[in-house]
């Protein structure tokens, strides 16, 4: 009997780290909320750190989010995203300064871009904005009575923001 029950939870030790890594459309769970850890590149460069800041959501065709992110005097970052290839092509990622609106960077104008690399100058608040082409019956639907379900492989996909910096390099000898 004691060998038994040795060999079952034995058993359970080996399935168990299989059954949390198994691909499932959960969502909810750990799909969506730590991909930017799992799935976007950090920098080759050693000095650069991950901030807290980084963020991961689950996105639907056609839909539009920000997030504040702030900036410091005296630092470089690198804003980077990657997402899931239901979403398509084309993402477009803006930073905006939170204080006046005013567009600083946009992908879109630089080739769809997933990462952006800058100095700070100006400490201040800007929110990373992130919006995915397309339509699905989610952004179509005037509201949620007229929507019964979505379709998770066809209109639905994370997407992962990953903010890194350093200390800004001097500049010159």
């Amino acid at each position: 009997m004691d060998g038994k029950i040795l060999r079952i939870i034995l058993l359970a030790i080996v399935l168990c780290p299989l059954f949390g890594n198994a691909q499932t459309n959960d969502y909810s769970m750990r799909r969506c909320w730590g991909y930017h850890k799992d799935s976007c590149r950090t920098s080759k460069n050693i000095y650069y750190r991950v901030v807290d800041n980084s963020r991961s959501a689950l996105f639907v065709k056609g839909q539009t989010s920000r997030i504040k992110i702030p900036i410091y005097n005296g630092r470089d970052y690198r804003i980077s995203f990657c997402h899931d290839q239901v979403l398509g092509e084309g993402i477009v990622m803006r930073l905006i300064d939170a204080e006046n609106e005013s567009t600083l960077y946009d992908n879109s104008e630089d080739g769809f871009a997933s990462e952006f690399e800058f100095t700070v100058t100006q400490s201040r608040d800007i929110y990373v904005e992130i919006a995915v082409p397309g339509t699905s019956r989610y952004s179509e639907a005037q509201d949620n009575a007229d929507l019964i379900f979505l379709r998770k492989d066809t209109e639905m996909g994370c997407i992962g923001i990953l903010v890194e910096h350093m200390i800004t390099p001097v500049k010159g000898f």
